[in-house]
């Protein structure tokens, strides 16, 4: 499958093109394609059963703000990236060549290094970005939603933008030399940010398969408090670094003192206030 259709895109595009603009508009589409399913739930009541925040649903006003912003942010910034990276990749050894395709084996593996790789990066640099010094200069923008919905992911300050986009590159880099494995990364990437931000936790999420995963669960908390966790995707960088004992705390409260003998391997799913009336939660 990936050879025809790579087959296709080298004859119709220029390595500068399928580097730049059409990564680009690869992006876009997964970007607001994720985006899409946690909109139209947004726009019913039954889901809200659902929503971490139940009672915080975002305005149409601040839906437009963050779009309007984001799509400024992904054009002067994030698309001059992607075309640097033509004149960048050489450098490191990636390929567009049909002959180094990745084999599917490989993504099998290479996927959730990649996921691991991210997130210890980003684990670090977003703890930095939460420095009193550096804060409000720069990730202050990003937390403009304690109530996070999906396209609010990539919501940021140009600085962090970059910073943090060099961690999505990293695990390509070392582990991968062709562009058609970073635009699978890119696929389960951006789905998975897009999550994150959701402010939805349903049960019927693959994703509640994965031990440690964190979701929107995890960050939800993050945008409400202004505090810990700092992971993007995993639990066991905030576990580790006891970065998450407010999170845990609250976790408790929710689920009425109990807690997984397995954390954080177990840790999805929590009900929130609205499905337990019985408990207070502060």
């Amino acid at each position: 499958m990936f050879a025809k259709v790579w087959r296709v895109v080298l004859d119709n595009f220029h390595p500068f093109v399928i580097a730049g603009p059409l990564t680009f508009a690869y992006h876009e589409a997964v970007y607001f394609g994720a985006w899409t399913p946690w909109l139209a739930m947004d726009q019913f009541e039954y889901f809200k059963r659902w929503k971490i925040q139940p009672d915080k649903t975002p305005s149409k006003e601040m839906v437009m703000k963050c779009l309007t912003k984001l799509l400024k942010s992904h054009v002067f910034i994030q698309l001059p990236m992607q075309m640097m990276f033509y004149f960048v990749a050489p450098y490191f050894g990636f390929s567009l060549a049909m002959e180094a395709l990745p084999k599917s084996r490989d993504l099998l593996w290479q996927i959730p290094v990649f996921f691991a790789i991210e997130d210890f990066y980003f684990y670090w640099v977003h703890r930095g970005l939460h420095h009193k010094r550096v804060y409000k200069y720069v990730h202050k923008i990003h937390h403009e939603h304690k109530f996070p919905f999906g396209i609010a992911a990539e919501y940021a300050h140009p600085v962090e933008t970059f910073f943090l986009g060099i961690g999505t590159l990293l695990g390509p880099l070392f582990f991968a030399k062709h562009m058609v494995t970073l635009w699978v990364w890119l696929f389960f990437r951006l789905v998975e940010t897009v999550e994150d931000h959701s402010g939805y936790d349903v049960p019927w999420n693959p994703t509640n398969l994965i031990p440690f995963w964190g979701g929107a669960v995890h960050h939800d908390f993050h945008h409400k408090t202004f505090e810990g966790p700092y992971s993007s995707v995993f639990t066991w960088c905030d576990w580790m670094f006891g970065t998450d004992k407010e999170f845990r705390k609250h976790q408790l409260k929710l689920r009425g003192g109990s807690e997984s003998l397995a954390y954080p391997a177990v840790f999805r799913g929590a009900p929130n206030e609205r499905s337990l009336p019985s408990k207070k939660v502060d």
